[in-house]
């Protein structure tokens, strides 16, 4: 009998994307017409959680969903999914966001503040129990904070999702950073970093797309998997949700930042942020 009702819980957004594709990003005051635009289940959290998922680790999502037609939908995505929504609450609107896309798979994103945990009165004190892991995604800083002194306090390890969205001013985001085992960010936000590097603590992982990942306070370089891309939305979940499920298998970090490579590279060559969370399978017969 499987000791842990969710090996991970993922805290962050979930949200209906409407992707629209574009032959280059529109310039001010032009009109681009579209190729093609199509809803897709998203929300980078809710994504880790089904990444998870189709890994085979159990996973629970706090977040919140609207009540209309967006939230039902992808409340019964999850639920297909076999991701754990008890602690989803249902609010008054589903976030959405704007995914503009062009044809090499570039892609900008707009999202509004629906779906983001505002509040530390959403982390009920039961969704900690039982996991073996904690993954933070985009929600308020005083909700990631305490999420990660729960987790620190129950002796889960946790990943923390750090972008762009954090450097507000006035957040002292080191805060958040020590209080996490793993802190994943893309290279971009690295390099928007108001800090440097060699002050903060050993933990941060840079993922650079094509280019692989790096952990610099280790001195670890992975090069990063050759694939056509049409779609990199989701590609950060798929590498965090590959990420966290290594770990908990008990592989090195090495075969880990491997493994979620893998699964990032291959999330790109299908349309959807949701839609392309490989399987276990998929990623074990590219590696």
């Amino acid at each position: 009998m499987k000791g842990y009702e969710n090996d991970v819980m993922c805290i962050g957004p979930t949200a209906m994307d409407l992707v629209v594709a574009l032959d280059s990003f529109p310039h001010p005051d032009q009109i681009s017409l579209a190729a093609w635009s199509r809803e897709f289940c998203g929300g980078s959290s809710a994504n880790v959680a089904v990444g998870l998922a189709r890994l085979g680790v159990y996973s629970g999502l706090l977040s919140k969903v609207g009540r209309d037609r967006e939230g039902v939908m992808l409340l019964n995505r999850l639920i297909l999914e076999g991701v754990d929504i008890r602690f989803v609450e249902i609010g008054s609107k589903t976030s959405r966001a704007i995914v503009l896309l062009t044809k090499s798979g570039e892609k900008t994103i707009i999202a509004d503040t629906q779906g983001i945990l505002t509040s530390q009165t959403h982390l009920p004190l039961d969704a900690l129990e039982q996991v073996r892991a904690l993954y933070v995604g985009e929600c308020y800083f005083s909700v990631a904070e305490e999420a990660l002194r729960q987790a620190s306090a129950r002796g889960i390890m946790s990943i923390l999702r750090l972008k762009n969205v954090h450097f507000a001013p006035g957040f002292d985001v080191t805060r958040i950073i020590s209080g996490a085992d793993y802190v994943l960010m893309n290279e971009k936000t690295s390099d928007a970093f108001p800090y440097k590097m060699d002050d903060l603590p050993g933990n941060i992982i840079i993922t650079r797309g094509e280019g692989g990942c790096a952990f610099p306070a280790r001195d670890i370089m992975i090069e990063g998997a050759r694939v056509t891309p049409v779609d990199t939305t989701g590609a950060g979940d798929a590498f965090c949700a590959g990420f966290i499920s290594s770990l908990l298998s008990g592989t090195s970090l090495v075969k880990a930042l491997h493994f979620a490579n893998i699964a990032a590279a291959l999330s790109t060559t299908t349309y959807g942020a949701m839609d392309s969370m490989p399987t276990r399978r998929e990623v074990e017969s590219a590696l």
